[in-house]
């Protein structure tokens, strides 16, 4: 049988001096656009090169920009660093900050001469964009909350975050001018990924027993973390998870992550690096759309995962305890954090802060001097607000015109976008900029069903990629065409349940209509408390 030929992206990778390639050279040229060789490597640097897809009707040529992405491992900001954040969205890119789903930041249209220097800005501030995309380890996310009594995963969440970045020095010497690092007699080392790096991305996760905010199934990799009063006492692993799919590859699935094994604390970074080896070593290297982890774990079976990590450990695995969830929806509005201390969760639609909500939002902060702790739902906790000063607070988001979750439709409060169109090179129609037009939708549904007040966990996406996690949404609009939507419905509101695809091609305007039938039968069939995607999985509507 042949050996499958590798894809492109290997030759790129293994060919680029530890992912240096051309971009310090072409970063000099007068060109408003990098190679394709640049733009392949310039993701590891967390920068991704995009066009303007509203112009290209009507511009002569592509009018390029960047979309420049900060990882902030766990979400978590001091107040100087938010502020620095926000007023770079002033020198650079469109005047916006957007939360991503794995809690960083993202900024869109950055200009190629504005790169090095905005870049170099963001590394001032004590965070970077180095490995925010990529194939390797991305931006490690954690639960984000403060709640009172509940262990800080902090240093275990930076330590493996710190550990597991490529240790190339090419970030360095492009964006910050530092010295050159390789040469021929002293070649740089990547002990855990190679000249080749990883098949494909590879997202990691912790999260707090019972309280799933964080989409823990949806990662390659997962910590969940089990307490004895406010120390970690133990974490369950998970592994396999991931929410992509490719048009046209019926093998592509968005997949749940499967429980593994029990470990100690102190055995976290270990069983980390392992688990990214086996990806390193098995994942498919000639398909990028089948060459994430979960697929290993498909193909192989998890008793075959937990035996060669047992044998990369050097020793038996622990059985896993059960897993139970109470939650899922981030905390929005007061919850306490300490003995005379709150923290306030924010809601920001679609993670963008623009237009008024940014100046709003940075007055809040200069007053309060909160610590920022961003969620993988898009939204932000301003934490550390003392209780003395909870009215003082409460004051200040109403002067400055802040709205907040509770005065939102509860479709709304609860739903999450891609970014989608114009920028996004892999969107195939619309998303963040329709969100607001199908939440309103399926509010007025659940309205006239006299369900007003109920939750509906509601995820948009413009492609089947999976960005926003529609897949474990209750409901998720996934495009497939220009403003066609494939509907998924029947995700938990805990998350550890997929969607089923239940309608194809169905245009943004019938959304509403489409979805009728069921939420009126939803109405009079549901038991007490139950969710819609509890009922539709329960029923099974045809």
């Amino acid at each position: 049988m042949d050996t499958p030929r590798p894809s492109p992206a290997e030759g790129l990778k293994s060919g680029s001096t530890h992912l240096r390639g051309p971009i310090a050279e072409e970063l000099l040229n007068d060109s408003t656009s990098f190679s394709k060789p640049a733009v392949g490597l310039l993701k590891f640097h967390g920068v991704y090169q995009q066009d303007d897809r509203d112009l290209r009707k009507t511009s002569p040529s592509k009018v390029y920009s960047s979309m420049v992405r900060v990882g902030v491992p766990g979400g978590r900001l001091t107040t100087e660093q938010y502020l620095h954040l926000d007023s770079l969205a002033d020198r650079a890119g469109d005047g916006t900050l957007r939360i991503t789903s794995r809690q960083g930041v993202q900024y869109h249209y950055v200009g190629k001469r504005d790169l090095k220097a905005h870049i170099a800005a963001i590394n001032a501030a004590g965070l970077g964009t180095w490995a925010a995309c990529g194939d390797v380890v991305r931006n490690v996310t954690a639960s984000p909350e403060p709640l009172e009594g509940r262990p800080d995963l902090t240093q275990t969440v930076r330590l493996v975050a710190r550990e597991l970045k490529p240790k190339s020095r090419a970030y360095i010497e492009i964006w910050m001018d530092g010295e050159k690092a390789a040469s021929l007699d002293e070649p740089e080392t990547e002990s855990l990924y190679g000249d080749t790096y990883l098949p494909r991305k590879f997202k990691v996760c912790f999260v707090h027993a019972g309280d799933n905010t964080v989409d823990v199934y949806a990662n390659d990799l997962g910590f969940v973390a089990h307490a004895s009063g406010d120390q970690v006492e133990a974490y369950t692993v998970l592994a396999g998870g991931g929410m992509g799919q490719s048009n046209g590859v019926k093998e592509s699935t968005p997949r749940l992550a499967d429980v593994v094994c029990d470990i100690q604390p102190g055995e976290v970074l270990e069983v980390a690096k392992a688990v990214v080896s086996i990806h390193r070593d098995f994942g498919n290297r000639s398909n990028r759309r089948l060459a994430r982890l979960k697929y290993v774990i498909q193909d192989r079976g998890i008793d075959w995962f937990r035996q060669e990590l047992a044998s990369r450990l050097g020793r038996p695995l622990t059985p896993a305890r059960p897993l139970t969830w109470t939650r899922g929806d981030d905390y929005l509005g007061w919850h306490r954090s300490a003995p005379g201390e709150w923290f306030f969760g924010l809601r920001v639609i679609s993670g963008r802060i623009k237009d008024a909500l940014r100046p709003a939002i940075r007055a809040v902060v200069e007053e309060f001097r909160p610590e920022i702790r961003f969620t993988v739902q898009q939204n932000m906790l301003l934490c550390g607000i003392l209780e003395a000063r909870k009215s003082d607070f409460e004051a200040s988001l109403r002067r400055n015109g802040i709205v907040t979750g509770d005065a939102l439709p509860p479709v709304l409060r609860h739903s999450m976008s891609c970014p989608a169109l114009p920028t996004c090179g892999q969107a195939i129609t619309e998303s963040e900029r329709t969100l607001p037009e199908i939440a309103d939708q399926v509010q007025s549904l659940f309205n006239g069903a006299n369900l007003s007040t109920l939750p509906v966990r509601l995820r948009t996406t413009g492609c089947p990629n999976g960005c926003a996690r529609p897949y474990t949404a209750e409901i998720g609009v996934v495009g497939e065409s220009v403003n066609l939507y494939t509907l998924y419905l029947g995700g938990s509101e805990t998350g550890e349940r997929l969607a089923r695809p239940w309608r194809k091609l169905v245009p943004v305007a019938d959304i509403a209509a489409t979805l009728e039938p069921l939420v009126c039968r939803f109405a009079t069939e549901r038991s007490p408390n139950e969710s819609f995607g509890d009922w539709f999985t329960r029923v099974q509507p045809e």
